[in-house]
């Protein structure tokens, strides 16, 4: 071969190794634009539960059990994703080196517990992730084949419930949510204290970042007369469980809990006994669980409140109410289950009722066990929205039945001095949400007259109707009949139930109507 030809070849050569190495990176980067994860670290959040995949007792040791638990920043709840390609990733434990999520003994079955161990390669240290929807995954096990994932055992939303290997359902014990963070600094929202913690989380004032912050706790300084010191700006830290009479919270006055903050107002009595109460705006709550108050758990008339991973339970009427005006309300994260009244007519999970205001806004936000309804929007002037909401099981809670509906979302106003019981026709808007075995109806209509959109909901096994939509009606309060405004179901599910939708309009993927 000639000196030429050689030159030839041997740049010919070079050009395709050149147009080789492109089209690797380019390969690489279109496989890295296309993970639905990026590699990093993140608190890994349970959709059903809203509590955080935790390694139990924060030990760094193969072998640790894998649990959910309340959010708390530890290193026990992050994690790091990598990606291998084709969105199957593995996931390390922040609680030491080289540990991953791990299904025990590789087990291809039903119940197979999830643990941590050491970095081997191996499949059950693989996860498929699969999009349910905006920032929300399932996690199918590469050792199943992807036919089971990664799951809550018995839908449990307690802490400690157990994380374990299921057959795939793409329901919300197997839906997860990824936050991301660093290895050295906790979520904005977390501040309590896991049991299963190898730390806490000392950032009680994050809901404040220039006012004062005053400690709440057994022995020490009371809630009474942490309220009398606290102006606008004021962080109250719950540290632990205390016990208080009613207190009303000043205007942007907040509250936050660490180590599971607990505000036990067993001593109060009567209609005057509502545990916290909210006449002003813009106060923050995070991270606090209200019990055994004789009325309301948390009462609000004030507007622009934020209340943030609160659980109220126990209580002997609604757990939360907003009414007489109280508009702009967030509630996020917030979980009431088991508030029940003597004689079950007023216990809901969430009342949104009563002249509330316009604006209210619910997420992830769960409702169970009520004597009453989950959801209770009776006589509201304002409409409301709820995002990825659940109300399961009302209508019965400790030998007290109510009327157990789901979401209740109307509907005459008989409550208003010196004016005629009426029609207050409202748009409430329903995305993502679900009903389960409630006694009644799981989205009833409840003599509404607005239009209500329901999208992407799913309603399983309410002993009534699933959807409870007639065209027409004649309140009892009104005493003639009237047609109501045609309601949109939209994408959404009815499973194991009767429904009336003869008001309303079905569209997109429907099924089981």
């Amino acid at each position: 071969m000639s000196r030429m030809t050689k030159k030839i070849a041997t740049f010919a050569v070079s050009l395709c190794m050149m147009a080789t190495a492109v089209s690797n990176i380019g390969a690489m980067t279109a496989s890295a634009a296309s993970n639905y994860i990026s590699d990093g670290w993140y608190y890994i959040k349970n959709i059903n539960s809203q509590k955080y995949i935790d390694v139990a007792g924060g030990k760094g040791v193969n072998g640790s059990n894998v649990i959910q638990y309340q959010g708390n920043g530890g290193s026990n709840q992050k994690w790091y994703v990598k990606n291998l390609g084709n969105n199957v990733i593995t996931i390390q434990s922040g609680v030491g080196s080289n540990l991953m999520l791990d299904i025990a003994n590789g087990a291809n079955e039903d119940g197979a517990n999830i643990q941590i161990w050491e970095a081997n390669g191996a499949t059950a240290q693989q996860f498929k992730v699969v999009k349910n929807s905006d920032n929300v995954f399932c996690l199918l096990t590469e050792n199943s084949g992807e036919s089971k994932a990664v799951d809550v055992y018995g839908w449990s939303a307690e802490n400690n419930g157990n994380i374990n290997q299921w057959t795939y359902n793409g329901l919300a014990c197997q839906q997860f949510k990824f936050e991301a963070t660093s290895n050295g600094s906790a979520p904005s929202s977390s501040t309590g204290s896991s049991s299963s913690s190898s730390s806490s989380s000392s950032s009680s004032s994050s809901s404040s970042s220039s006012g004062s912050t005053i400690e709440v706790k057994n022995g020490g300084t009371s809630l009474a007369d942490a309220i009398k010191k606290a102006k606008s700006g004021t962080t109250i830290v719950i540290n632990g469980t205390v016990k208080s009479g009613a207190v009303k919270v000043p205007a942007g006055v907040n509250i936050s809990g660490k180590n599971n903050a607990t505000i036990d107002f067993s001593s109060t009595s009567g209609s005057n006994g509502r545990g916290l109460s909210f006449y002003g705006n813009g106060s923050r709550v995070e991270n606090v669980t209200i019990i055994n108050a004789s009325d309301n758990g948390i009462y609000i008339e004030g507007s622009n409140n934020t209340f943030d991973h609160v659980t109220t339970a126990y209580n002997e009427d609604a757990g939360f109410q907003v009414c007489n005006g109280g508009s702009d309300n967030k509630f996020l994260n917030c979980y009431s289950h088991h508030n029940a009244d003597a004689k079950g007519e007023n216990a809901d999970g969430f009342a949104n009722k009563l002249h509330s205001g316009t604006g209210n806004y619910y997420e992830n936000c769960i409702a169970e066990y009520n004597s009453d309804d989950g959801w209770d929007c009776y006589a509201a002037h304002g409409a409301v929205t709820l995002v990825n909401c659940q109300a399961n099981y009302n209508g019965y809670c400790d030998g007290i039945y109510g009327d157990g509906n789901g979401f209740k979302m109307g509907g005459v106003d008989n409550k208003t001095d010196g004016v005629k019981a009426h029609l207050d026709p409202l748009d409430h808007v329903l995305k993502g949400c679900t009903a389960k075995g409630n006694l009644a109806s799981g989205f009833d209509r409840n003599n509404q007259s607005g239009v209500v959109t329901m999208e992407n909901c799913y309603a399983d096994g309410n002993k009534k109707n699933n959807y409870n939509w007639p065209a027409s009606g004649k309140p009892s309060a009104l005493g003639y009949k009237v047609t109501f405004g045609k309601a949109k179901i939209i994408n959404s599910t009815s499973k194991n139930g009767s429904n009336n939708i003869t008001g309303a309009t079905l569209s997109g993927n429907c099924s089981g109507f």
